[in-house]
Order: structure tokens, then C-alpha cells, then sequence
């Protein structure tokens, strides 16, 4: 598919036109479950719990919202992550398994707290000269646990490279396949950075990869990473491309498009992308294979079933892109607690 996007329009969307259901959720405030939104990582949604993970802390609710448990703590042994040091986090739902990311670690608890075992990130295997690895995206599928890392500053005949690969795990943390998603030379050692995560979305039996690129140097040298690919025998098949007007440079504006996400339900194909102009908000697109209508929206969507004021953006659980959610912080009095933000889940039409 290819989804034309013409970023000069601003259509309005409803959340009531493409989900059939929303779910609001109230966070219990206790002194061990607050949250801030701006910090949250990933919420997964398991057998009717929620877990909540930010850099600072893992915390399970029950789906009305009562607060059964934190994960882990901070601290430096076994089983601790440094505060603000966690990345990422997938869930095994068939054993009832927490994987964690907190660099250089990966750490595993069952759903009761209790820490299991943990693994310093194995080294990936073509890129033992990598300077540094971080692992931008996980996810656990089909008895593996999946990473997207990006190796960086590696050094071969052809010169200076940043690597991205995806990596499968075990059960045991040792790297069973591997492939290459991209490598780009650079005349500089540089460093990428990725506002974003749901990279690797798994929806009936598929696993969906989209990765970004960071912005380096002058517009005019960047290649836009328009595709969404969907992996198959260890191999990224292109499925959907959105196409930008001058394949998203416009250099008399100084502004070129920095796509944050792209991700598909069994009916809409969504994406999320910035135009790095100065203080640049997130846009938001939402695609209808069903009518075969795109829309774009500067702000995000209007949640005209909870009337809420401002746009609101939500995010996919990356296990069932089928549902969504996003948050909603609360205006309250001076003098007065502030209570956790609101959790709201959709449920998109079929």
C-alpha cells in the first residue's frame, strides 16, 4: 500500500468513529504507585492487569485500577535497576514472565514480583566492535523475546557505521537469529536517539517492524524511513509506505518530516510523525482500508466519547494493536493532592 499524506491538511477525527468501545481507568495514588505520564515506558494489559512501567518503577494494577503490586526496586544487585534506568519491558504471557531492559542488563520476574534471573545483554554477534549497544524496542513472541538494537561506531573497510539489527532470544538470554534492518555509514561517530517505541507489534500470527532514523546533519542528506515491513523467514517484506509531498524535505521552509511510528490493526494503518519545525508537535495519521480514506490530524485525535478538551494521541499494546491508550491528567485545585492521570483503553472498530 501507498498511503499519500499531505501535511497541509487537518482533518478532524472523532475517537467514536473508529473505536467501539473506551475504557476509563482511575489509578489508585498510593505512596508506591505514582505516576508520571511523561515518564511511562509501555502499559501492558494481561488477564486483567495492568502493568505500568516507567524509568523509575514497574507497577501492576487490576483493570479498575486498584494497585496490587510494584516490581523490582532500585539498587545495584541482583534483581535492582539504577533509578531511571528502565528502558523497556515485554511480557510472557504464557508462563507469566517480566522481561526487563535496564542497560546493560536484561532481568526476568514472574508476575508476583519475584525476581527470577537476569543477563548481561549478550554481545551481538556481527557487531563485536560495536562502541556502545542500546536496545531501542522488545517484545516476547512465540517463545522468543525480540529486540531491536543499535549498535553504534563500528568500524570496517568502508568506514565509520551505525548498525540496527533484530535479535531473537531464548528463554536463557542467548541470541538464537539475528537479521540486519539497516547500516548507515557516517563521516562522524554519531549518536542516534528515538522519541518513540512500539516498533515490534505482533497482531494474528504476524510480527510488524517499523524502525526510524534520527536526524543527522543537513535535510537534504536524510533519508525518510517511510515503510512498515512485516517480518517473514527472517526476512522485513514492505507492506505500506506513506508518501510525503518532495518525499518529506521541503528546504525553502527549512522543515523535513521525522516519522516517529508506523503501525497497523486489522483495519487502519496508523502513524505518528514530527515536522522538526521549532517546538514541532507530534501529527498523527490514521488510514481506513475499509473505506480506503486517510486522515491527518496536526494535534491528535478528538475524544468526543469522554469529551475531553484537548486532542489526545494513544499508543498500541504491542501484543494487540487491536486496542490502544493514553492518558489524561486532571486539572485540580491549588492545595489539593494531585491524583494519578487517568488511563483510558479503546478498543478499534473491525
Amino acid at each position: 500500500m501507498v498511503l499519500p499524506i499531505d501535511i497541509q491538511q487537518n482533518t478532524s477525527l472523532s475517537l467514536s468513529e473508529i473505536a467501539d468501545e473506551i475504557t476509563v481507568v482511575e489509578l489508585e495514588l498510593t505512596d508506591e504507585s505514582r505516576i508520571n505520564p511523561d515518564r511511562v515506558r509501555r502499559v501492558l494489559l494481561y488477564d486483567d492487569q495492568l502493568i505500568v512501567a516507567s524509568k523509575n518503577n514497574i507497577l501492576i494494577f487490576n483493570i479498575y485500577g486498584k494497585f496490587i503490586r510494584s516490581i523490582g526496586s532500585i539498587g545495584h544487585g541482583p534483581g535492582a535497576y539504577v533509578e531511571g534506568s528502565i528502558g523497556n519491558l515485554a511480557l510472557d504471557e504464557k508462563n507469566k514472565r517480566l522481561f526487563v531492559y535496564t542497560p546493560p542488563k536484561i532481568m526476568c520476574y514472574d508476575l508476583d514480583g519475584n525476581f527470577l534471573y537476569e543477563s548481561i545483554m549478550p554481545r551481538m554477534s556481527m557487531c563485536y566492535k560495536a562502541n556502545m549497544s542500546y536496545v531501542s524496542d522488545m517484545n516476547y513472541v512465540n517463545d522468543e523475546l525480540l529486540l531491536i538494537v543499535e549498535n553504534l561506531w563500528i568500524m570496517d573497510e568502508n568506514g565509520l557505521f551505525n548498525h540496527s539489527g533484530l535479535y531473537r532470544l531464548n528463554s536463557d538470554l542467548q541470541i538464537t537469529d539475528s537479521c540486519t534492518i539497516r547500516k548507515t555509514y557516517y563521516d562522524r561517530p554519531v549518536m542516534t536517539y528515538h522519541t518513540y517505541e512500539d516498533y515490534i507489534i505482533f497482531r494474528d500470527s504476524t510480527i510488524y517492524i517499523y524502525y526510524p532514523d534520527s536526524f543527522v546533519g543537513d535535510p537534504a542528506e536524510t533519508l525518510l524511513r517511510d515503510t512498515l515491513y512485516r517480518l517473514e523467514n527472517n526476512q522485513l517484506i514492505p507492506i505500506a509506505k506513506l508518501k510525503f509531498k518532495n518525499d518529506g524535505i521541503d528546504n525553502l521552509k527549512d522543515r523535513y518530516i521525522n516519522i516517529c511510528n508506523i503501525y497497523r490493526s486489522a483495519r487502519y494503518v496508523f502513524a505518528v510523525y514530527r515536522t522538526w519545525l521549532v517546538n514541532s508537535d507530534y501529527h498523527y495519521f490514521c488510514y481506513d482500508t475499509k473505506t480506503g480514506k486517510g486522515y491527518h490530524m496536526k494535534d491528535g485525535y478528538t475524544d468526543d466519547i469522554n469529551r475531553l478538551e484537548a486532542p489526545v494521541g494513544f499508543r498500541p499494546f504491542n501484543t494487540n494493536p487491536e486496542r490502544f491508550y493514553y492518558w489524561h491528567t486532571r486539572q485540580v485545585p491549588v492545595g489539593i493532592d494531585t491524583p494519578n492521570p487517568t488511563l483510558f483503553i479503546g478498543k478499534l472498530k473491525q
